[in-house]
């Protein structure tokens, strides 16, 4: 589904990833694990075809898409999830999700997609018709990933979507994307520092300054998350909560 080989990518002068390498198959949620500053974000927005790597080859769905502009490859069948907030935050619910379909054919296709997507999110179809910006921290994070998935994506690029939320909302914002994946069948590649996103993930890479430093089985590394946290992550903080 997806594959990075020998990705170095970085803004300026200065290189961020370090000659990446990974591979996600389809119909998995793999996790890229990382503090903050290591590469992750850089690592999204090169495969969104938001920032042109330098040298290596980044594939998806079988096409090479590194030299490839964003729009072109979210009609492969890209969707993406960027950090917080990730939303518009004075329009409409309703019309947030509608923004996601462009993608699609105007018309009836997309008016049952918004359909389908509402009945998947029931608390964003009760706040149908409230602006973004009155939405709890939780619900924006809920918006933002619902309105990624209103272009129908096969791999969904997911952008720290722990960051900022209590650790029960963290919970319910991991269960969803991984009830998503199991309903939908789409791809997840998810972005996080937090390591209770190892619960729900069938591969993961941990990156340490623009490196891939480890990578193994999701509930391989599960096992370790407090030794992981101390590591990579900054301390026990990023464990908290985390175990499920």
């Amino acid at each position: 589904m997806l594959e990075l080989a020998d990705v170095r990518a970085g803004y300026g002068s200065a290189e961020v990833l370090h000659g990446i390498s990974l591979t996600v198959d389809q119909g998995e949620v793999a996790v890229i694990l990382g503090a903050n500053g290591v590469g992750k974000t850089t690592m999204l927005r090169s495969i969104a075809g938001l920032l042109r790597p330098w040298s290596g080859r980044i594939s998806f769905g079988g096409k090479v898409v590194d030299r490839m502009g964003a729009e072109k490859i979210v009609r492969l069948g890209l969707g993406m999830v960027p950090g917080p907030p990730g939303i518009f935050r004075d329009m409409t619910v309703t019309d947030n999700l509608r923004v996601g379909s462009f993608a699609l054919a105007k018309g009836k296709k997309a008016d049952t997609q918004l359909e389908r997507i509402l009945q998947t999110f029931p608390i964003l179809n009760q706040r149908r018709t409230q602006t973004a910006g009155s939405l709890s921290g939780g619900e924006q994070r809920m918006l933002a990933i619902a309105r990624s998935l209103m272009s129908e994506p096969t791999l969904l690029l997911v952008d720290e979507p722990s960051m900022g939320l209590s650790p029960v909302m963290v919970s319910n914002v991991l269960r969803l994307l991984n009830e998503v994946r199991k309903e939908s069948g789409v791809t997840i590649l998810m972005a996080e520092q937090n390591v209770g996103a190892l619960d729900i993930a069938d591969r993961a890479y941990v990156i340490e300054k623009g490196r891939v430093a480890r990578e193994d089985q999701g509930a391989a590394l599960a096992q370790t998350r407090a030794d992981l946290a101390r590591a990579y992550l900054g301390g026990s903080k990023a464990a908290s909560g985390a175990k499920r």
